[in-house]
């Protein structure tokens, strides 16, 4: 989950610059992590869950998807896929980011 921060933290203040990126950002990415989260919690699907945000000024459009599945300890929620702009931000090597 962290690194999932750090990685939309860095491409936003890419966009943004670092003073103003760095600000909208300890904003938008608690926020937007946190209703993905509720939107899987919610959700009926338990797989290909897929929720779009923008910012205000419309330079952000992130697209994230996940998955909920059952773990030792109740449901698990994952984020599988990450587009910022259009541009995909994980590593293709990478597993699924927990959502705690």
């Amino acid at each position: 989950m962290d690194e999932l921060r750090k990685i939309l933290l860095h491409e936003i203040i890419g966009i943004y610059g670092p003073t103003v990126g760095q600000g909208i950002g300890s904003v938008i990415i608690p926020a937007f992590i946190g209703d993905f989260k509720k939107v899987l919690e919610n959700s009926k699907k338990a797989n290909g869950i897929s929720e779009e945000y923008m910012t205000e000024d419309k330079k952000v459009h992130l697209v994230l998807k996940g998955r909920k599945g059952l773990g030792a300890t109740g449901m698990d929620y994952f984020v599988t896929d990450c587009k910022l702009n259009g541009k995909e931000i994980l590593p293709e090597d990478s597993e699924d980011f927990a959502l705690i």
